[in-house]
This record gives C-alpha cells, structure tokens and sequence, in this order.
C-alpha cells in the first residue's frame, strides 16, 4: 500500500514497511499541490495551483516515475478564467475512462480521451441561479466546485457539492441540474432553509449502498438516505463533531462515519485545542471521541476537505500545520508519521 500527501510544498509518496510508513519519493517539490487522484485504470493525475503561474495538470502513466504535463481545461472565451483545480474523480463507462475535473470558479469538466482535451458541462456553469453563488473558503472570491459523485448503476446521473452554493444534481449528463439541498441550512444567510446557497465541504456516497451519501457541511453533518435528495443534521448533540471540511466512512455499515472537527467556523482549532477524531456507529445520535496518540492539549491542527482518508482498517489524515497521522484499528489509535510537512491538503491511501 502506498500513502500520498499533497502538500503546499509538494507531493509526497510513503510507502507501507513493518507495520509503518517510509518517505519513498517527493514530487514537485516546493509546488503546492491542488488535488491527486488515481483513476480506475491506475494512471495518476496531479494538479498544482501555483499563485505565481497558475494552474497546472499532470499525468503519469507509471505512477510517478515520470509525468507528462497536459493542458488544463478551458472556459468558452469570455466566460471565466481558470484559477484552480479542487478536484478530479474518474470512472469507467462502457469500458472507456470519463476524467472529471472540479475547478474554481465553481464548474465541471469532463476528458473521454485521457486528458488530451476536455469539455465544459455548461449546464452547470449557466445554471439559473449562477449569480447567487458565493465564494467559500480563504482567499477565495469566486464558488468553487470540489466534490464529485457517480452513481454505480445510473451512468447519466451526477452530483456535486459547490462552495458557496450547495448540492446539485443532473440526470442527463450535465446538461441541466437542479439544487438538492432540502434539509440543509445556513446560519450564515439571512434564510437558512434557502434553496441555493449552502456550503458543503465534502460528500461521500456510500460504496454498497448508493442511495445513501453522507456530507460534512459548513453548518453540520448531514446524511440522505434517498440519492441525496434530501437532507437529515445527523450533528454532534453535544455539539462536538460539528463543523469540519472532511469524513469517511464505513465500507459496510451506512451507520457508521468519523469526522475531525473544529471548534466552529471562527475557532477553526480543535474543541480546547485537543485534536480528536470522533466515531458514530448509529448514523449520528452519538458521537465518540478517539484521541489515543493524537496530542492531548496546546494542538492547533486543522483537517482540510481533502486531508483525511481510509483504507480497510487503515486511516490517516494530515493537517494544515504539516503533521500526518495514521491508524491501522479504525483510528483507536494513532500514530504521527511526520511532524514537519507543509500544509497538507490531499491523502490518499492506495491499496
């Protein structure tokens, strides 16, 4: 098993050795990675977003031992400039690789020949609420789409988690899209119930049960069990695990997820600087705190949408103060791997 970490300053490959993790390799380094992805045919897929010169996209055909720069996508001409890429996802559709690529300002690109070329599913970025959209997150002016779902049995149908915007589904390809936020709120809008307007931070469908997704939102936890129609708080009621950017899941049991949450929007620190990952098993009336290994006070760690994974009985996540973490018992305890990282923004853990 490998483990990647996406940093601001590079991507870093550890590779699994007596029950540990060996730093194996470093990627561009001192670049800040954007996100990192393996597709299904095992070719892996990096973006940079550099503040100096912008956006770039990368493909390895032998994972990391050499890459191949290719050109990112591109808006129709006088539309909107790229400024970054949040995410790219991947599938197989009648035996040919579909590449995704979630950017900012908030939209959906799609490559059928590898990444040489790409489209815009404009049906998202003409979407009538457009204008309402907001920018989410530090830095950021403009909405940016960072989740990406698939449906295993209905190839047509997508969803996507935009920030500032909310969750939007499309039945026909992207072509056209409705917002499924029923359920969600807003405490930062004058109308918290408001159809377009929410910020999801991540969203995760559920491998043996696709109707069921789970989202850790800006304003708390959520859960559909209906394909993401509809939307249930299944938060923290002693309002701990709360407000977070990232989440897994079990593999079997729908009711059962982990979060590492902040202290709210504004503390974005852990609850009394005790970093702690918690643990439902009964889809949100309770949850568990698990911090054997992790720092019992003064620890000012934040777990960004894109910093925590799990792999079987294996976990790790990484913060914004470059510490990485691990667990092999479902995060009963846990293990630094480094402490002296850049920013981490991506893990992956690839079996």
């Amino acid at each position: 098993m490998k483990l990647i970490a996406g940093t601001d300053k590079g991507l870093l490959v550890y590779s699994q050795e007596n029950n540990g993790w060996k730093l194996a390799d470093i990627h561009f380094i001192g670049l800040p990675i954007g996100a990192f992805h393996q597709d299904v045919t095992g070719q892996w897929w990096v973006a940079i977003n550099h503040k100096h010169w912008g956006t770039k996209l990368y493909r390895s055909a032998d994972q990391g031992e050499s890459f191949k720069e290719i050109s990112t996508p591109k808006f129709a001409k006088g539309t909107h400039s790229l400024k970054s890429v949040w995410t790219i996802e991947s599938r197989l559709t009648e035996g040919k690789l579909e590449l995704f690529i979630g950017v900012e300002p908030a939209a959906i690109f799609v490559s059928k020949d590898n990444g040489d070329s790409f489209s815009e599913l404009s049906g998202l970025s003409e979407h009538p609420s457009r204008e309402t959209w907001q920018g989410g997150g530090k830095g950021s002016k403009s909405p940016f789409l960072h989740s990406i779902l698939f449906h295993p049995e209905k190839p047509n149908q997508l969803m996507v988690g935009i920030s500032c915007a909310g969750v939007f589904q499309s039945d026909d390809f992207g072509n056209s899209w409705q917002a499924t936020n029923s359920g969600l709120k807003s405490f930062f809008l004058p109308d918290s119930t408001i159809d377009v307007g929410h910020d999801p931070h991540s969203m995760l469908r559920h491998p043996k049960k696709p109707e069921v997704i789970w989202q850790q939102n800006h304003c708390g936890i959520y859960r559909s069990l209906d394909d993401g129609h509809t939307w249930v708080d299944v938060s923290d009621p002693n309002q701990k695990a709360v407000y977070g950017f990232d989440l897994v899941i079990d593999e079997t049991d729908i009711d059962t997820a982990w979060v590492i949450p902040a202290q709210s929007d504004d503390l974005r620190i852990p609850h009394n600087t005790e970093l702690a990952v918690y643990k439902t098993v009964n889809a949100g009336q309770s949850w568990q705190p698990l911090t054997k290994g992790l720092p019992p006070k003064g620890s000012f760690d934040l777990v960004l949408r894109d910093g925590f994974d799990k792999h079987g009985y294996i976990m790790v996540f990484g913060t914004n103060n470059g510490n990485l973490y691990t667990s092999s018992d479902l995060g009963e305890s846990w293990q630094a791997i480094s402490q002296s990282l850049s920013a981490v923004r991506v893990v992956k853990l690839l079996g």
